[in-house]
């Protein structure tokens, strides 16, 4: 008599893949709601997952994650396009024992990851839509040609430096240094050998070039700026004080969704302007402001509190009553919080 076949079938029943991600290849645990199932090694490539989890374990509800970090989102958006729950983790989240700290392994964290979400201990964070990431990228990659700009300004200065070329009368301060006379006095500069005055222009080309690249993407940021995307948030943040195009356009794609911040606590969390805690029975140390925070947004919004201080009588005020009582970087932070309610309350008001 022949044997009956019988087909899989996980219908109604859970299950958990933690993924370690790394660039060549994946650790992978599967677990159910108590039973460890199997822990492998494959490719970087979520498609190779989907088939496996879909060929071992049909019509199963999985819930998947995998770290925050260097590999973005474009896996999550593969695995939930397949119909599979995938959550992004902040690594700082998964529950660790000392033992996992000490003896640290691709599979043990990939098991760290599926006990985690198995046990509901984290929480997701949000994943951007693809057009909002495309322009936090592009407004990221304006702030690294300034960067370039900068390190390249400071390059040409050291050279003529180590070669003892003084200013002219014209050049002396600081302040007229990179005008189009100035460049073209450097332009005229010729050092002791060929190679020295090459290294000279070789730089200059390269300052030129980053200069170039930098009014092309600046004149796309604004064009940007007035998009149906962005423009009604953007008309409000430019009239709070300090807060000018790259400021509020960096402020707007680095947040997205002002509404999946309840309030203005949940906001000056995620911008890293609360204090840590270490409090015990009835005593209560405040420390320093958190580490945890989007850093880059948080010196941003950091500048655009001096400027504030310098332009608006409002917030000058602030920053003196503050001053009077605590720290001068305490009181500046005080500050940032009174411009951060500001901004989500301008963003708020575009969004009800």
């Amino acid at each position: 008599m022949q044997a009956q076949i019988k087909k899989l079938d996980f219908t109604g029943q859970n299950f958990f893949c933690g993924i370690d991600m790394h660039r060549k290849n994946w650790a992978v645990t599967i677990e159910t709601e108590d039973v460890s199932m199997r822990t492998f090694v494959q490719n970087a490539d979520p498609e190779l997952l989907i088939q496996h989890l879909r060929h071992n374990f049909p019509g199963a509800s999985i819930t998947a994650g995998y770290e925050a970090g260097y590999f973005g989102f474009w896996a999550q958006r593969k695995l939930e396009e397949a119909g599979i729950k995938c959550l992004v983790i902040n690594p700082a989240d998964i529950p660790t024992t000392h033992k996992e700290k000490e003896q640290k392994r691709d599979p043990s964290d990939s098991r760290k990851i599926a006990r985690a979400i198995r046990n509901q201990d984290v929480n997701a964070i949000w994943v951007p839509p693809v057009s909002l990431q495309e322009d936090r990228q592009f407004i990221r990659t304006r702030k690294m040609l300034a960067k370039d700009l900068t390190r390249n300004k400071n390059r040409i200065k050291a050279l003529l430096q180590l070669n003892g070329i003084q200013y002219p009368a014209p050049f002396a301060q600081p302040g007229s240094h990179w005008s189009r006379r100035f460049i073209k006095w450097l332009e005229g500069i010729r050092l002791t050998e060929e190679t020295g005055t090459e290294s000279l222009q070789t730089l200059l080309r390269n300052l030129l070039y980053l200069r170039s690249e930098l009014l092309v993407i600046s004149r796309k940021l604004r064009k940007l700026s007035q998009s149906d995307r962005y423009r009604m948030a953007y008309d409000r943040l430019i009239e709070i004080p300090g807060i000018g195009l790259i400021v509020s356009m960096t402020i707007l794609t680095e947040i997205g969704d002002i509404t999946r911040f309840r309030n203005t606590d949940q906001f000056r969390s995620y911008l890293g302007l609360i204090p840590t805690a270490h409090d015990s029975g009835e005593k209560e140390h405040p420390g320093r402001i958190t580490k945890r925070a989007n850093k880059p947004l948080r010196a941003l919004l950091v500048e655009a509190t001096w400027s504030a201080i310098r332009t608006d009588s409002t917030y000058l005020s602030f920053y003196r009553a503050y001053k009077k009582r605590m720290k001068e970087n305490h009181a500046l932070i005080r500050t940032a919080k009174k411009l951060a309610n500001q901004i989500y309350y301008a963003i708020k008001m575009e969004k009800n």
